[in-house]
């Protein structure tokens, strides 16, 4: 599947209640892109993502996916939680800037399962975000961070569901 797992809806629309208007857009620029579909990963608010999945499910016939997440600070650091069908959380350090500040707070942060080494809207070092990834096992991640919709796949993963849920229920290797 192609999933887009770090995006913005309310930021890029400003529309604090989604209805089902907003919802038919970001489902056609989910088609458009040739995406399955897009995590909505608001700044410390879930429910806004539970609102379009109930949208999308009435509506549109679950044409795309859309995975319910949000995006909080932790160690000086962004962190997305995605709240999975089998009901685990994957968790990702988002736009991970160059990394070295990044690796000294990972004794701070618990459950840490990807990285982004791509961010539509933020500077990654890449070489560093996928020498991190090698070196702690986790996921890489390239996202849109999309803050409007037309930015929505601007970058996305070839992932299934299966592979997250597998890997959120995975210890993370975080010992140095």
């Amino acid at each position: 599947m192609k999933l887009d797992l770090h995006t913005h809806i309310f930021e890029a629309t400003n529309i604090a209640h989604p209805d089902v208007d907003l919802v038919r857009q970001i489902v056609t620029k989910i088609t458009e892109r040739g995406l399955d579909g897009i995590a909505i990963t608001e700044h410390r608010d879930k429910d806004y993502a539970y609102q379009v999945i109930e949208i999308v499910n009435r509506f549109f016939a679950n044409q795309v996916i859309i995975i319910p997440g949000q995006e909080v600070c932790e160690a000086f650091h962004h962190v997305v939680e995605l709240y999975l069908p089998d009901g685990s959380t994957f968790r990702f350090v988002a736009h991970p800037g160059d990394g070295e500040l990044l690796e000294r707070c990972f004794g701070y942060m618990d459950s840490i399962h990807g990285i982004e080494i791509e961010n539509g809207g933020y500077h990654v070092a890449k070489e560093k975000a996928i020498e991190i990834a090698q070196k702690y096992d986790l996921l890489m991640l390239s996202n849109s961070d999309a803050h409007s919709l037309s930015d929505i796949g601007r970058y996305w993963n070839e992932i299934d569901l299966a592979e997250l849920c597998s890997r959120a229920k995975m210890k993370p290797k975080l010992q140095k």
